[in-house]
């Protein structure tokens, strides 16, 4: 039986690179939406208060909250978390509760709040998954009992998000669960099968949507219509370029000004001109930081369920985040998804906080 720890501070490094991410993205997204704010409602800092009181202000609460929650509470309502984030996914595909935005329908209109579903899906289903695998850590490594129940779970959470559709949440997902699985004593055969299975499933969705197959050939050769479809890229790139080293100011405005999504999923290209290698570098070290001691965390962890739960938001986090900016980089194609802690968006903010809380929890019983 494990000693139990008396609850001390959170871990301190973990902490202090997670907020000086948020108050770094807060800047950068102050100097990104300054001229969009200004143009859409009269107001350069539109954006910067709706992401205070919107995104940090509740992410902040929902932080404080899962630090002192009792990790026994996650646990025992793990299924009824999931039930409840994918019947929220299902409500965006009926009239009036669903917004179409750019083709895709990912947000959904209650009442005074707009928000997407699938961010509360990541959390919720990582949660259930952490439960999940340390009920079946003896039958994980089997066929039938292990590998084909997993397969069937994650599948049923891609269909919902294919039918948005919205791929680079459900790949975010998919690398979050792949991570957990092996954590949790994953045979390396089924590695080569899991790979296989990811590659004919993308390859069958860029099939079957013209706008995937019209992105995937945009990333093959972004110098084909540099005027349409290939825009938002070659201004990415065109912005990250003039950075240089150290970048033109967070108060000057070059490419970024006329850059698509200059505050959502492009937020890193504005990162890049305006601090230039410097503030990249920053940003990524940032990151790295993050995933150290988060997966320090996870194995230092009293127990299965929290080594599970530890490991699959630290992948999350940094999965987003390498798929975000290797797309707006050109080395993947756009998929639309936010970078963490800094592109505008109070649903992602929240949601990571409120698994920043959960992680910083299950490191004070380390």
């Amino acid at each position: 039986m494990l000693k139990k720890i008396k609850p001390k501070n959170a871990d301190r490094i973990f902490l202090a690179a997670t907020f000086t991410l948020l108050i770094f993205g807060l800047f950068v997204l102050s100097s990104a939406s300054h001229i969009v704010g200004d143009k859409k409602f009269g107001d350069p800092d539109f954006y910067l208060k709706a992401q205070l009181l919107k995104g940090v202000l509740i992410g902040i609460a929902g932080f404080l909250f899962f630090l002192k929650m009792p990790l026994s509470v996650l646990k025992k309502y793990s299924f009824l978390f999931l039930v409840f984030s994918i019947g929220l996914m299902i409500l965006i595909f009926i009239p009036r509760l669903g917004i179409i935005h750019g083709g895709s329908t990912r947000w959904l209109n209650i009442g005074p709040f707009v928000f997407q579903p699938s961010e509360i899906l990541k959390l919720s289903f990582i949660i259930y998954l952490a439960s999940w695998m340390e009920l079946r850590s003896k039958q994980i490594r089997a066929f039938s009992n292990g590998l084909l129940p997993f397969l069937i779970i994650v599948g049923i959470i891609g269909i919902l998000l294919m039918m948005q559709p919205n791929i680079g949440t459900f790949g975010v997902i998919a690398f979050s669960a792949a991570a957990m699985y092996f954590a949790a004593g994953g045979k390396k055969s089924h590695l080569f099968f899991l790979v296989l299975i990811s590659i004919i499933a993308f390859f069958t969705f860029i099939y079957l949507k013209p706008y995937a197959t019209q992105r995937f050939l945009v990333f093959l050769n972004p110098q084909n219509d540099m005027l349409g479809a290939a825009y938002q890229i070659n201004q990415s790139l065109t912005a990250i370029g003039v950075g240089g080293l150290t970048g033109i100011g967070l108060s000057q405005n070059l490419i970024s000004a006329y850059l698509p999504e200059s505050i959502g999923d492009s937020i890193f290209a504005v990162l890049a001109e305006k601090l230039g290698l410097l503030g990249v570098s920053f940003s990524l070290a940032l990151y790295l930081t993050f995933g150290i001691f988060g997966y320090r965390i996870a194995f230092k962890s009293q127990d299965r369920f929290s080594k599970f739960l530890v490991i699959g938001i630290t992948s999350w986090i940094l999965a987003q985040s390498f798929i975000n900016i290797a797309a707006i980089s050109g080395l993947a194609p756009l998929t639309g998804i936010p970078l963490p802690f800094m592109s505008y968006g109070s649903s992602s903010l929240v949601t990571s906080l409120i698994g920043v809380g959960i992680i910083a929890n299950i490191s004070r019983h380390t």
